[in-house]
């Protein structure tokens, strides 16, 4: 080798690791590229080795290039410690190969998992959970030493239970502590048994490389899931099922399962409602029967001899008046009962008829006169005392129309208000408020909630304690009115004393350039000695409004009165600084602010102005001759009493269609009527009195109408009318264009109630049997009934002409379901094509309607996973058969011996651990 140049060594090295690194890339394309897989498995004794990735044994072709580098090293170091080093990196890379291969050991074991899933729903008797605990201990005490042990107790949710050890034996709950305990968002645990749930749950809890089986002990009852489903799921799973079925009786108990009426119910045709009865043992019991919220006429109440099983209890009953109609039966008087939660059932029917009108009287004996008009046509009209309003909104969604009529306020409860405004808004009713003796303001009805509702303001009925009414007169006393205006405005002022009541109160301000109290504050009885003060007034200089109104304001907003007013009167023009916010605040306050302009110098738009902004009327006298009418005739608006009773015909003001065919012109008098006002606008006056005051209008309120007739109905103020040939068409065209309205076009809807989740679905078809497309549907849940809340769900198009919607019953009972459906129309508005309705029953957890264990059910779920039904403790643990096949992974040993060598390689390179004789002597430099 001596004679060998480095070039010629270099060349020689180069070419013997070309060598190595062919014969490498050929031995690895024969041996693992074209290798079969049974290649890769070496058997020794029972166990078997394998390696899962073999192209990973691929990283050994680096080898070369580390020898490569080896020659090309410039390390200071010893031959032997560098090739020691060679020898590190060479097993580096065989053990990350092998590691990186994956080399797992493979074995088979029948180690058993078994998992426990106990049922503890409320259906559960305490002695069926002693029987499961007893079979837990059985099992625990039978199964094998490297076997395990898991448990879940389950209701309407699976809990996984820890078990604890005790030294070598597993600790187990008690049979009372098996029971769920109740938490803040679930009150009742036990009101329901899922089956699926708790399967669910057990599949997380195998650990691998065990046999698994699950083992259900419940009653096979679900209220929830589908078990039949899980259990084909369990079987792909690996997953043997067994059951064992609590075989306790069942506790004493008496539940109401259906409640079912006819499919078709006519109105005043006597039918039965029909009841299934379940008792668990013979016993007695009381039921009532409920139609709306009251006891049911023809059969009400029954005393029941109840056999154990299945029974059919029958009621009598007839419904009056069309619409829908709830039906409630309850039982009680049971001697032993487990549960009261199942002693009662509701449901609602759907009865057609004609259209009901629910009559208020507060004068009962004079309500035949409209009853009978409204019957004649074609209505049916259900009249009632003002303590028998309907009490929920249910009640009085069965009717089409409401009328109120002379009922005063103290017999009418504010929840019987809320529930009118509900009827008006949210269900689109018909509400007439009609007057009388006791309407109106006369019955106190004056800012009630009902006045909100209704077209027209009323007067507050007048209080004995105080003044009906208070005035301030502020009169112009400026050098322009120097002569005969200011003369007739004194004359103005003292008709207006003349005019009050003795107890009214009446004050007189002057005005210039500062405002002065002619007359102070005091009763109109005084009248010598208001019109000598008035007679002393004087002319002045200089306008200036506000102050004037200002002192008028603080004067009469300390007195008591029924109303206030002011009137101003002025013929020139002044700054028109917080004159409108002044008026504004003082109608806050109610009072009212009326203006009079005097001649052509006043500035009548600030005068208009400041008597729209207080509520009053704006008057613009060219001639101060006219000024004392003027002032008579506002003082006479203000001051008389609610109540006008004098003949008067009435007249029309507005078109309406409800008056098609009907002459007005024609009507007889009327005798009397309440003074009211109509309200700004959308109210719409269709009829009114010889002076103009609302006799009746309307407007609408929510989805609804709400009219106001100031005149009676009965044979008081409208005694003359009830003889009137168009008496009765008048009302019943009235009640029919003001009613709410049934579509014509009715969609059928579908709906199914499981574990408390309601899917309802509405198929839409045109009149030509098409998929009626591109609908925007709502669905309303009211319920649940009869004092039911209401909520709104969307309802998406699935399919062709098909509407869907889904959602949680959080409460029981019977509900109702209304669906409206619109398409839009041409104007970009949404048009109402449709409306479907529903009735759906829930009435109580799905865990009390049924006691009897269902063995088959949990026999045909043992069976499609190869399990079987009452299997013995230790079986529960017995592998049989079945075998589990398993990988031990060894890769990681690899990788962790591939990391030490790594670091001794690492130590090698950079610690000297031989003498430097071991280095080749250097030559000297020839010379």
């Amino acid at each position: 080798m001596d004679g060998l140049s480095p070039r010629r060594l270099r060349i020689l090295w180069g070419s013997f690791i070309g060598l190595v690194g062919l014969a490498m890339g050929f031995a690895f394309y024969r041996l693992v590229v074209k290798a079969p897989a049974q290649a890769f498995i070496w058997s020794r004794g029972t166990a078997e080795y394998r390696l899962l990735e073999p192209h990973w044994l691929g990283v050994l072709l680096i080898a070369p290039l580390l020898l490569f580098v080896l020659g090309r090293s410039l390390a200071d170091l010893p031959w032997p410690q560098r090739a020691l080093s060679v020898v590190f990196r060479l097993t580096f890379l065989a053990l990350l190969a092998l590691g990186l291969s994956r080399l797992v050991r493979s074995g088979h074991t029948n180690h058993v998992c078994t998992v426990f899933l106990v049922d503890v729903s409320d259906s559960v008797s305490p002695e069926a959970l002693q029987d499961a605990h007893q079979l837990l201990e059985r099992a625990r005490n039978t199964k094998g030493r490297d076997d395990l042990m898991r448990l879940v107790t389950f209701a309407r949710h699976p809990q996984h239970v820890e078990l604890e050890r005790d030294g070598e034996t597993l600790k187990l709950p008690t049979a009372s502590e098996l029971r769920h305990r109740p938490t803040p968002g679930d009150a009742n645990p036990g009101a329901g048994t899922d089956l699926q749930a708790a399967l669910e749950l057990a599949f997380g809890l195998f650990p691998s490389g065990y046999l698994k089986h699950a083992v259900l002990v419940s009653d096979g009852v679900e209220t929830d899931g589908d078990l039949l489903a899980q259990a084909s799921r369990a079987k792909s799973f690996g997953v043997k099922v067994f059951g064992v079925p609590y075989r306790r009786p069942p506790p004493a108990e008496v539940a109401v399962r259906s409640l079912r009426g006819p499919p078709k119910v006519d109105v005043g045709e006597p039918f039965e409602m029909v009841a299934d009865v379940y008792s668990s043992r013979s016993t007695t019991a009381r039921a009532r029967l409920y139609q709306d919220e009251t006891l049911n006429g023809l059969q009400g109440l029954r005393e029941l001899e109840l056999k154990p099983g299945g029974n059919q209890v029958s009621f009598k009953s007839v419904v009056h008046f069309g619409g829908q109609v709830n039906y409630r039966l309850a039982l009680d008087q049971v001697p032993t009962d487990k549960f009261s939660e199942n002693n009662h059932y509701s449901v609602t029917l759907d009865v057609p008829g004609r259209p009901a009108v629910l009559y208020v009287e507060g004068q009962p004996a004079s309500a035949g006169y409209l009853s009978s008009a409204l019957g004649a046509q074609q209505f049916d009209v259900d009249v009632r005392s003002p303590s028998a309003f309907p009490a929920s909104i249910g009640e009085l969604e069965r009717y089409a129309f409401v009328i109120l009529s002379d009922v005063p306020k103290e017999s009418f409860s504010p929840s019987s208000e809320q529930l009118v405004q509900t009827y008006l808004r949210d269900l689109g009713g018909g509400f007439l408020f009609a007057g009388g003796a006791a309407g109106y303001g006369l019955g106190g009805w004056g800012h009630s909630a009902t006045e909100r509702l209704l077209p027209v303001t009323m007067d507050v009925e007048r209080r004995k304690d105080m003044p009906s009414v208070a005035m301030s007169l502020i009169v112009d006393r400026s050098g322009s009115m120097t002569g005969l205006p200011l003369e007739m405005a004194k004359e103005a002022c003292k008709a207006t004393v003349g005019t009050l009541e003795n107890d009214d109160l009446i004050e007189v301000i002057v005005f210039d350039s500062a405002p002065i109290v002619s007359v102070k504050m005091q009763p109109a009885r005084y009248r010598t000695r208001i019109q000598n003060d008035i007679s002393a007034i004087q002319p002045g200089g200089g306008t200036d409004i506000f102050p004037a109104l200002d002192l008028a304001n603080q004067h009469i907003s300390v007195v008591q009165a029924r109303k206030k007013h002011v009137i101003l009167l002025t013929d020139g023009d002044a700054p028109d600084r917080g004159l409108r916010e002044l008026a504004q605040q003082m109608l806050a306050e109610s009072i009212t602010v009326t203006t009079v302009g005097l001649g052509n110098g006043a500035n009548l738009e600030l005068l208009r102005t400041v008597a729209d902004a207080g509520g009053g009327r704006f008057h613009h006298a060219p001639d101060p001759n006219s000024l004392p009418r003027i002032f008579t005739r506002e003082t006479e608006l203000v001051a008389r009493q609610a109540a006008v009773e004098e003949w008067f015909s009435v007249r029309q003001t507005a078109p309406a269609d409800f008056l098609r065919g009907i002459n007005i012109g024609t009507a007889p008098l009327l005798h009397g009527y309440v003074a009211t006002e109509l309200k700004s606008a959308p109210a719409q006056m269709v009829l009114s009195s010889d002076r103009g005051e609302p006799i009746l209008a309307r407007w609408h309120v929510g989805l609804g109408w709400s009219l106001a007739w100031t005149s009676d109905v009965k044979n008081f103020w409208a005694a003359d009318w009830l003889r009137w040939s168009s008496y009765p068409k008048f009302w019943g065209q009235l009640v029919r264009e003001h009613m709410r309205k049934k579509h014509r076009r009715e969609l059928d809807m579908k709906t199914e109630v499981s574990g408390g989740h309601v899917h309802a679905v509405v198929d839409a078809f045109t009149a030509d049997e098409r998929f009626d497309n591109a609908m925007q549907s709502k669905l309303s849940v009211t319920g649940p009934m009869p004092k039911g809340k209401r909520t709104e769900y969307p309802m998406r198009q699935t399919a062709a002409g098909r509407y869907e919607a889904d959602f949680e019953l959080g409460e029981y009972g019977s509900f109702l379901l209304h669906a409206d459906h619109f398409r839009l129309g041409d104007d970009g508005s949404l048009k109402q094509v449709g409306v479907s309705y529903g009735q759906i029953s829930n009435p109580y957890p799905r865990e009390y309607a049924s006691f009897e264990p269902d063995v088959d059910r949990l026999a045909r779920a043992a069976a499609v996973t190869g399990g079987t039904i009452d299997p013995t403790p230790s079986a529960a643990f017995a592998p049989g058969s079945d075998q589990i096949a398993f990988q031990a992974p060894l890769w990681h040993r690899f990788v962790v011996a591939a990391l030490v060598v790594f670091v001794l390689d690492l130590l090698v390179r950079r610690v000297r651990l031989f003498d430097r004789k071991f280095l080749p002597r250097r030559r000297a430099p020839a010379r």
